[in-house]
């Protein structure tokens, strides 16, 4: 099974990340740090209790993000009019993989979010630090986008696919996936999306799709990807062990879980409680849950395409700063990857480089990933027979919350 095999991977980075972090403070490498000025809040910022939770504004106060370093939003797309972003998404080299083959369009007609879902979380991975609406986890970096879906469009084995084969062609340091790849001809055909190794088109569409994100990985990419908001042991699927959910329990990939406001695990619907399963989540974040502070307030505030009309069941969009920003309440497990997503972009940027460790250079996303983990704030399990694991490593939680301040002072130096 793949599971033992995972958890003994990330406990041996965390090692390499512990010996790195020694000798970095006994002076035994030299660290480089791309530039990346400070972020401060925007006007809706005192509504991203999220960013409050995983220590986002205290990091930001060191470190927004680097420009050089680049995040490829493998999703529904970007509204690329918004102003949040105005300026950093590579429109030169953003794509649609809808078809199974990555095709540019520069004006973004290709790439354009028809769906929100997208919008929504570039928005809390890097909405730009300039006065107005909310900021992101890292909101100097720039962003790729890679279109995977379309109103009423299943992600494919082959969109899928198509994304990360792409991304690992594009100097790309973190690939946010908070997508499931769907079984089946439209989205709601398996709501579990487990694909089965004893079953031969499966089979085929694990070695695709996993071919596609090892080649992400050994480019340099890391892979943050949601676990899903269908209340299930991932570890446990009713096909049996060589059953999985792509891409997040691939080897390599960063597993997020979600929880809500009161740090709780998510209980409520919309979205759906949070997957979870040992040895599939590395860990967890704030996806937002009615339950924990109620609607707004226990939803995540971020970006939205001003043109998609607001159903009469959700509440109306909020507006601040010039035409088209606008901005939309959600929840879910793919928000809690974004914040994740951005924590590890901030990483990117703020240690660059390690020389002296020549070990950790292919092994870059392993590093991300092993500080990732080394810095959350553990959590242990609550009271529900369904969480297994121990204080600091349980199939809730993984290693723990994210912590963006642990991760960028986690040196022991706070400024450039």
């Amino acid at each position: 099974m793949r599971q033992p095999g995972r958890i003994a991977r990330t406990f041996l980075g965390a090692t390499c990340a512990a010996a790195a972090l020694a000798a970095a403070s006994a002076g035994g490498a030299s660290i480089t740090v791309l530039p990346g000025n400070p972020a401060t809040p925007d006007n809706l910022s005192s509504q991203q209790w999220n960013l409050q939770m995983i220590g986002a504004f205290q990091a930001q106060a060191i470190t927004g993000g680097a420009p050089d370093v680049r995040v490829a939003l493998i999703d529904s797309g970007i509204d690329p009019g918004h102003p949040e972003f105005a300026g950093r998404i590579d429109t030169a080299n953003s794509v649609s993989c809808i078809t199974g083959t990555p095709v540019k369009d520069p004006t973004g007609a290709l790439w354009r979010d028809n769906v929100g879902h997208g919008t929504h979380v570039a928005g809390i991975i890097a909405a730009g630090d300039n006065g107005f609406g909310t900021v992101g986890v890292a909101p100097n970096v720039q962003l790729l986008i890679v279109k995977v879906t379309d109103p009423g469009l299943p992600i494919t084995p082959e969109a899928a696919a198509c994304a990360f084969e792409y991304v690992s062609r594009q100097n790309v340091d973190v690939a946010n996936a908070s997508f499931a790849v769907d079984k089946g001809a439209t989205g709601a055909a398996d709501a579990l999306d487990f694909f089965c190794r004893n079953v031969a088109a499966d089979r085929d569409a694990i070695k695709l799709v996993g071919d596609a994100v090892r080649d992400a990985l050994r480019s340099g990419t890391t892979v943050v990807a949601s676990a899903g908001n269908n209340g299930i042991d991932m570890t446990q699927p009713a096909g049996g062990p060589g059953c999985l959910r792509m891409p997040v329990q691939l080897q390599g990939v960063i597993g997020v879980a979600s929880e809500g406001r009161n740090g709780g695990p998510v209980q409520a619907t919309p979205p759906g409680p949070s997957n979870y399963g040992l040895g599939a989540i590395d860990l967890v974040a704030p996806g937002g849950d009615p339950a924990q502070g109620g609607v707004p307030g226990g939803l995540i505030l971020s970006t939205f395409p001003s043109y998609i009309p607001v159903p009469p069941t959700v509440m109306p969009n909020v507006v601040d700063g010039p035409t088209g920003a606008t901005y939309r309440y959600n929840a879910g497990t793919s928000m809690a990857a974004a914040d994740v997503s951005g924590v590890a972009a901030l990483i990117s940027g703020r240690f660059a480089k390690l020389r002296g460790f020549r070990f950790l250079k292919p092994l870059k996303p392993l590093f991300v990933r092993a500080l990732l983990d080394r810095t959350a704030q553990a959590k242990p399990c609550p009271p529900d027979p369904r969480c297994v694991g121990g204080d600091s490593y349980n199939g809730f939680y993984g290693f723990g919350q994210v912590d963006a301040d642990a991760a960028v002072t986690a040196f022991g130096f706070d400024d450039d």
